[in-house]
């Protein structure tokens, strides 16, 4: 079951900040895109870089907006086929961290468009 509350990294928080500057999408859009991206990669998390657990925080009802049955579906689907062993709330925090790095070329909304 997802948290209510989910706390990000301070450098996914300060990154979505950068992102939010130059496509004028909200870190809650921009989060639902990175687990996406984290997700559709695969592999463990170990290696997602997360120093922190200190930055913003989002409510479940924003992060995942309408669509949390479907998120709570795809990480729990994720937590087991990659046997992930963080709790909920750190492995979304990391999803977004991996989700985010992959982010890193965007400059323009176009970019974002042409995500694969």
């Amino acid at each position: 079951m997802l948290p209510n509350r989910v706390r990000l990294s301070t450098k996914s928080t300060q990154k979505m900040q950068y992102l939010k500057s130059k496509t004028g999408i909200t870190p809650n859009i921009l989060s639902r895109i990175a687990i996406m991206l984290a997700i559709k990669e695969g592999g463990n998390l170990k290696n997602s870089g997360v120093e922190n657990y200190d930055g913003q925080v989002l409510d479940k009802s924003v992060l995942f907006g309408e669509h949390a049955e479907v998120y709570d579906v795809l990480i729990n689907q994720y937590i087991h086929e990659y046997d992930i062993d963080l709790d909920i709330q750190k492995t979304i925090t990391s999803l977004v961290e991996v989700g985010v790095h992959k982010m890193g070329h965007i400059k323009s909304l176009g970019d974002i468009c042409s995500l694969k």
